[in-house]
């Protein structure tokens, strides 16, 4: 089926159909806005909006996330630069707006003109770019001034179309760091509402603390729940000989343990505890058996009602207070070695 869509559709590129940048009348156009063209959050946009921003100095530039925007407004003189890929749809507005627009550039930091060049990538992944590239790959050369690429490699193999390299250019937030916190979830798949209570919490709490990330255990389903989450992994379900010897030497400064209602878990023992100690992190628990009755409160955990605006707001502090964090890990593990050597 790929060779059939290659042959179809893929025919070679010798050039630009638009070859100006002048309107309908001949004369050129000034270059007044930017607007880049993007879907969704990319490495590619991360690392090449800058350099794109460059290329178009003292100009005001909108970002124009097309999977989430329908349509746009677009004023007379207007830049656009396009990355990687374009929809139909969009490739309709914008010949609607064509007679507005300045100059339209295409850009890609992988080669997406041959097919040929995926064939070494999974099947599943190398049918879906090459439709995606299939979709525009005419439409690029009939409404495109320029073609941009991120290499020298892309700009040799199309030299015959003028690309100019772009080189990535990353802003320097993104070479900045923060002193990582890490969170967690461990519960195992008998956890399930728990998992999916979590959700509206992690995305709260990491949306104002840039410097935390956090993990869960889950399959699928809970993959789906929390991919479009930043900074989050999802772990595949371990054996306890696997998951003991992984939190051994998996450091973690915050475990999070929450319990709702169910009959399932009146008979719960306090044995996430002793994970969070393993991995030197503080825990936040549910105020309620059998943590009520163990943990001190403040002392060598935290206990919270289950409120989603509780945890969020209990979680984020701990975030931010580095020397409560290791007070109450360094608490709890005096605790829980208390306990070992009483038996």
């Amino acid at each position: 089926m790929d060779e059939l869509i290659r042959k179809a559709l893929f025919k070679p590129y010798s050039k630009l159909s638009k070859q100006s940048y002048s309107n309908q009348h001949g004369s050129l156009v000034e270059c007044r806005s930017l607007l880049i063209l993007h879907e969704g959050l990319s490495p590619t946009l991360a690392y090449f909006e800058e350099a794109i921003r460059s290329r178009f100095a003292d100009t005001v530039c909108r970002l124009i996330d097309t999977s989430t925007s329908p349509s746009l407004v677009i004023d007379g003189g207007t830049a656009l630069v396009i990355i990687r890929f374009i929809t139909p749809q969009w490739q309709q507005e914008i010949e609607n707006n064509i007679d507005k627009l300045s100059r339209v550039v295409y850009f890609m930091d992988d080669d997406l003109f041959d097919p040929s060049a995926l064939k070494a990538l999974p099947k599943e992944y190398r049918t879906k770019i090459i439709r995606r590239s299939a979709a525009q790959h005419r439409w690029i050369t009939e409404h495109c001034d320029d073609i941009w690429v991120s290499t020298p490699y892309l700009a040799r193999k199309y030299a015959h179309l003028n690309p100019d390299i772009i080189p990535a250019k990353p802003s320097p937030l993104l070479l900045g760091a923060h002193q990582p916190v890490k969170i967690a979830y461990h519960g195992s798949s008998s956890h399930r509402d728990e998992k999916y209570w979590l959700r509206h919490i992690i995305e709260g709490v990491l949306a104002l603390c840039p410097q935390a990330s956090f993990e869960i255990f889950g399959e699928h389903e809970i993959y789906k729940l929390y991919r479009e989450l930043p900074r989050v992994s999802v772990l595949h379900p371990m054996t306890w000989q696997n998951y003991l010897a992984y939190t051994k030497t998996h450091r973690l400064d915050i475990g999070l343990a929450p319990l709702l209602d169910s009959g399932f878990n009146l008979a719960r023992g306090p044995v996430k505890f002793y994970d969070f100690v393993r991995m030197g992190a503080v825990g936040i628990y549910s105020n309620r058996a059998p943590y009520s009755d163990f943990i001190e409160q403040n002392v060598n955990g935290v206990l919270l009602e289950n409120n989603p605006h509780i945890w969020i707001k209990a979680i984020s502090l701990l975030i931010n207070t580095e020397h409560k964090r290791r007070e109450l890990a360094s608490n709890a593990k005096k605790y829980a070695f208390s306990l070992v050597s009483e038996i």
